[in-house]
């Protein structure tokens, strides 16, 4: 009865009731793009960490994030060798630098010198060419989503590193950075020529655990051993990375506070529309008063108008949003919404309609169930 009654209320006003939805719809499509817009962030920003399947990294004191580190020397490889656990060892070269296309354009990238021995920092979900491809002289890889910023688009294209040639090896697909500077594999021997490592140093040492040793476990005996630098487990370094770039930075703040945006907005018509439409039905609401309807009867109406509202609104924005970050897989920033995320603003939409029927509520306490029989 009282959803029949929530219902039939909605309908007397079908633009204003549309209106409503409307802006439920836009709310919520703005809340769940931010709200994707962080996931993929978060998920972008340490992904070169959390794929390069090492167990434990070794970095210089200090060192914020992934993509800007110093440097470490040799020393370093060889000490970490003798600490019990420790399955193997391995270079990597993580830094900036200048990308010259074939039509004279420069960008920045980010060069991933990697080990081809342990495997660990090298490229992922590859699609063209092959690891062992960047074994060769000046052979590189980078990800499709950035060929046409690069200006590259097949194997064998030829471009310049810090003014040495470097020959397209291969492309991975999905491999972004935080930074827009895009990551460009290759070997650690061929990274030695486009940086200005020493041969045998290295931006961060990559440690394997042996079979049943514990990464944190490990990471303590390596922290005891290599007092100079900084020891992590990869989660760790994960977490770093991404605290850096989300919160450190403030891009996380401004994703979060548009979200808070979009609920604001959300709250607002949600509010003046139920307080409106109760405000022209209070002869009505007095009439089920008099005739001995309580008020939490009454409550129960507007509550379920705002919930019934909410519902449909927030069901055609999931419907946009999902179509949106589909979208976005093509793109360098990535919108991910998984279903959990779904589901938790959903709950949060309906949560936020329910508040904002509050407003209407409060009216219903000024009822005079008299002013019928006047």
């Amino acid at each position: 009865m009282t959803t029949l009654m929530a219902w039939r209320n909605l309908r007397q006003d079908p633009i204003r009731f549309a209106a409503t939805v409307i802006g439920i719809v836009f709310a919520v499509v703005l809340i769940s793009l931010q709200t994707g817009m962080l996931l993929g962030f978060m998920k972008t920003s340490a992904g070169l960490v959390e794929n390069a399947g090492a167990d434990v990294w070794i970095m210089a004191r200090g060192t914020s994030n992934v993509d800007q580190s110093g440097l470490l020397n040799e020393s370093a490889y060889y000490r970490a060798l003798t600490v019990d656990g420790v399955e193997s060892v391995a270079r990597v070269v993580i830094q900036f630098s200048g990308w010259k296309r074939p039509d004279g354009g420069m960008e920045s990238v980010i060069l991933v010198g990697f080990d081809p021995r342990t495997g660990m920092a090298a490229p992922w979900n590859i699609v063209e060419g092959s690891r062992d491809a960047l074994l060769a002289p000046n052979a590189v890889m980078v990800d499709r989503l950035y060929a046409d910023k690069l200006g590259v688009s097949k194997l064998g294209d030829r471009v310049e590193i810090v003014e040495r040639m470097a020959v397209i090896a291969g492309f991975t697909s999905g491999v972004r950075t935080f930074t827009q500077s895009p990551y460009v594999f290759t070997s650690y021997n061929n990274a030695l020529r486009y940086t200005n490592v020493e041969h045998g140093g290295a931006s961060y040492m990559l440690v394997k655990a042996k079979p049943g040793v514990e990464p944190a476990a490990l990471a303590e005996r390596l922290g005891a051993v290599l007092t100079k630098e900084e020891v992590l487990t990869t989660s760790d370094f994960a977490s770093r990375t991404r605290q850096y770039w989300i919160l450190t930075t403030g891009a996380g703040s401004a994703l979060i506070m548009g979200a808070a945006l979009g609920g604001l907005v959300g709250v607002i018509i949600v509010a003046q529309t139920l307080y409106s439409a109760t405000v022209e039905r209070l002869a009505e609401y007095a009439t089920l008063t008099a005739i001995g309807a309580g008020t939490g009867y009454l409550n129960r109406i507007v509550l379920t108008q705002s919930l019934i509202a909410g519902g449909i609104g927030f069901t055609v924005a999931a419907v946009i949003a999902s179509v949106l970050a589909a979208s976005s897989a093509s793109s360098p920033a990535a919108v991910l919404l998984p279903p959990l995320a779904i589901a938790t603003i959903g709950i949060l939409t309906l949560a936020l309609c329910a508040i904002a029927s509050l407003l209407a509520i409060r009216k219903l306490y000024t009822i005079d169930p008299t002013s019928v029989f006047r």
